[in-house]
């Protein structure tokens, strides 16, 4: 878990957090980097209503619930694995991170 997670740092903090922002200059630099609204595609205005993307955790949007998968904001984890485990990112990305 990173540090920001378990001090749950908003989206402003985390902006001024060179901890944060290194770390996600450097995953982006890895070989492969694709966030999950690239991947399927997201119109911008789907991206900046989606937890993902306001988190910045769009290699691990299967750890986060409140996500706008298929349209619509999925609120329960057991919900959201269910989609997930059919989503071609997931299955592509998720042996990655787990």
């Amino acid at each position: 878990m990173r540090c920001w997670e378990i001090k749950k740092c908003g989206v402003v903090a985390r902006e001024k957090c060179e901890v944060f922002t290194t770390e996600m200059a450097a995953m982006e630099q890895e070989a492969g980097f694709i966030n999950c609204w690239d991947f399927k595609g997201c119109e911008e205005s789907k991206r900046n209503q989606c937890v993902a993307f306001i988190n910045r955790q769009g290699q691990e949007c299967w750890m986060l619930t409140g996500t706008l998968c298929n349209e619509n904001e999925i609120l329960e984890f057991k919900e959201k694995m269910k989609i997930c485990k059919k989503c071609e990112f997931f299955k592509k990305h998720a042996n990655k991170h787990i």
